[in-house]
């Protein structure tokens, strides 16, 4: 086993020998954090090791909203965290009631407001994020309209994706990002509630 404390983050390398103790090594995630007190922010199986990143002191690595900040392809979260969105495109947000999910997706859309991406806001339960309406376009709460929305959204990544294949710079495996495109951000809050909205008929088509 092989640890490296850099940049707030604890790197732990278990190598895998094909032992008895194999099932264990991978998946020493829960005893890591509880033992060391930390936060796993990635895990990441290769050749002969399994790699575990942990976060070391969350709290001291905390920043204010006016700290996060998107840029080049990646959004801060934290002192040394970042999601680097042109990477992994998706985000799922979860928590228990009042634990500040909404607000966490309000600081996301500001600092994603700062760049050149465009957002679609979905907000079935017509709560915070709806009130986003009055001063930006593209946020929705009835029904029909947010059908329609995840539809165009669709259509249009379909289209964009054709129209990047003829892009004389294009190279199979890249995205939007390496051919100097902008990012389009589909923002769901509440997806349960927008379920039983929709009843069991709609669910299977989405």
């Amino acid at each position: 086993m092989y640890y490296r404390l850099k940049n707030g983050l604890i790197q732990i390398r278990v190598e895998i020998t094909l032992g008895k103790y194999q099932d264990q090594l991978l998946h020493l995630e829960k005893k890591l954090e509880s033992g060391l007190y930390c936060e796993l922010t990635y895990k990441e199986l290769k050749d002969s090791y399994v790699e575990y990143t942990l976060l070391y002191d969350t709290i001291a690595s905390r920043i204010s909203i006016d700290e996060v900040e998107a840029k080049d392809g990646k959004l801060r979260l934290m002192k040394n965290v970042w999601w680097e969105y042109d990477k992994l495109p998706h985000m799922l947000i979860a928590g228990g009631t009042g634990g500040g999910k909404t607000y966490f997706i309000l600081t996301l859309i500001e600092a994603l407001l700062h760049t050149d991406s465009k957002l679609y806001i979905l907000d079935p339960k017509n709560a915070d994020l709806a009130d986003l309406g009055s001063v930006m376009a593209n946020v929705y709460y009835r029904k029909e309209d947010l059908l329609s929305c995840i539809e165009t959204f669709y259509e249009e990544m379909m289209k964009r994706s054709e129209e990047m294949k003829q892009m004389k710079n294009y190279k199979t495996g890249k995205n939007y990002a390496y051919l100097g495109l902008p990012a389009h951000f589909l923002i769901f809050d509440e997806y349960v509630a927008f379920m039983e909205m929709l009843g069991t008929k709609k669910t299977p088509q989405l």
